[in-house]
């Protein structure tokens, strides 16, 4: 919300905005006091790692540097804001756990009182690096990285290297390495003691109830007794437009060297130096279809004719799948008919709506304001004429994009009250 556009709001719509809120207040002395001149705390509901503006009305605060508290269980933070010339003020939250959180005014603004915010787990999906070549009864190592879909945090936890569909255990490892700001990943070390193709997934156990569980697709690497020089570590699933990771994996006692990257017999790498043997290209795939990937290593001391004592090559035909589609969203408010970003959405001020959201994906929708309208838990106020923004986001999936609609409210002036 605009500052120009709190300063017009008069005591009686605070008033009626803070009673639709269901915001709690109290006086000094512990009893109700008055909505218009305390005003009110107002935070939407949200998801673990995005943030989100928790909203101040303290009419009687103007000027001050204000304080409130979040607390979920041992879990607890204070923000700070200014109050403007308006009575408003706002501070920008990112949500570290998942549950309700309580919100309190402190200090100068105690007679507040308390609102809450539902925070739902950030959801999660898990990706299976697996080499083409597994050497048995030797340790090898893969690649598992777990990723969150949006907002700011990385998922913490471990990853368990598992049978595939059956899911048995074989190993587990932490995650501890990083893709990005919300790709985690973990080198999980296993020892295969059977030959020949064996399925196997990764499934992500999250440390808290921050995230949510995810499992992997299957791959399926081949197991043999011989060592492998090199050979190519892939995600089992591969979308056009979508980054990945490629990989050049050294067998056991090859040195590290170099490794070069190549699509459809076209380079599409440089000279990549490996590390502990393995050698890391992040790629997108231009086309869809059967595709071949392929690599190319040398590396030792080279001689006097410039010829490295250790070369090799391997190639994977891979399926690569089209773009990932967007996740579609529908807003469906239990008292008006199914939102569309282009047909009007109208409101009187100081009047409330329920935001309700659902995804193709089965994720959670989570929603934001920008004009003359607030957000408290699930509850969208009118507060003043003007035209409101409200976007609702969701995460998406392994299969499908973050998905984000913005819808544009207009708040006309509420009818004038017949004299008696």
């Amino acid at each position: 919300m605009s500052l120009s556009t709190r300063r017009r709001r008069g005591a009686r719509i605070v008033a009626a905005v803070a009673l639709a809120l269901g915001v709690t207040v109290a006086s000094a002395g512990g009893q109700p006091a008055s909505a218009a001149s305390s005003g009110f705390i107002a935070a939407p509901n949200g998801m673990v790692g995005v943030s989100e503006t928790i909203t101040i009305n303290a009419p009687k605060a103007v000027g001050q540097v204000v304080t409130i508290g979040l607390q979920l269980g041992a879990a607890a933070q204070t923000l700070q804001t200014t109050i403007g010339s308006g009575g408003f003020g706002a501070v920008t939250w990112t949500p570290t756990g998942a549950g309700t959180w309580t919100i309190n005014g402190l200090g100068s603004i105690a007679s507040l009182g308390s609102t809450t915010a539902a925070i739902a787990p950030m959801p999660t999906y898990t990706v299976l690096l697996a080499q083409s070549a597994l050497q048995q009864n030797a340790s090898n190592s893969l690649l598992a990285g777990v990723v969150a879909p949006i907002g700011s945090l990385a998922p913490t936890g471990s990853v368990t290297l598992q049978t595939g569909g059956s899911g048995n255990a074989l190993v587990s490892a932490q995650l501890t390495g990083a893709f990005g700001g919300t790709t985690a990943t973990a080198t999980i070390p296993w020892t295969p003691t059977a030959g020949g193709p064996f399925a196997l997934q990764a499934s992500y156990n999250p440390a808290s109830g921050g995230q949510v569980a995810s499992t992997s697709p299957i791959s399926q690497p081949v197991i043999s007794t011989g060592v492998t020089t090199v050979s190519v570590r892939w995600p089992t699933n591969l979308y056009v437009g979508t980054p990945t990771v490629l990989q050049a994996v050294l067998g056991s006692g090859i040195p590290d060297g170099s490794a070069s990257f190549y699509f459809d017999n076209v380079g599409v790498s440089g000279s990549v130096r490996t590390v502990n043997g393995v050698a890391t290209f992040q790629w997108t795939p231009p086309t869809s279809g059967v595709h071949t990937i392929a690599v190319n290593y040398s590396g030792g001391t080279p001689n006097s004719a410039g010829t490295f004592p250790f070369s090799g090559s391997a190639s994977q035909v891979v399926q690569i799948q089209g773009a990932r589609p967007m996740d579609n969203l529908t807003v469906d408010p239990p008292t008006q008919p199914v939102w569309s970003i282009a047909q009007p959405i109208v409101m009187t001020a100081g009047t409330t709506v329920t935001l309700v959201g659902a995804s193709q994906s089965g994720t959670p929708v989570v929603f934001s304001e920008q004009g003359p309208c607030v957000i408290a838990g699930a509850v969208l106020t009118a507060l003043s004429p003007g035209q409101c923004q409200v976007t609702a986001i969701s995460p998406g999936n392994a299969t499908l994009t973050p998905g984000s609609e913005t819808y544009t409210i207009t708040v006309n002036k509420a009818p004038k009250k017949k004299k008696k």
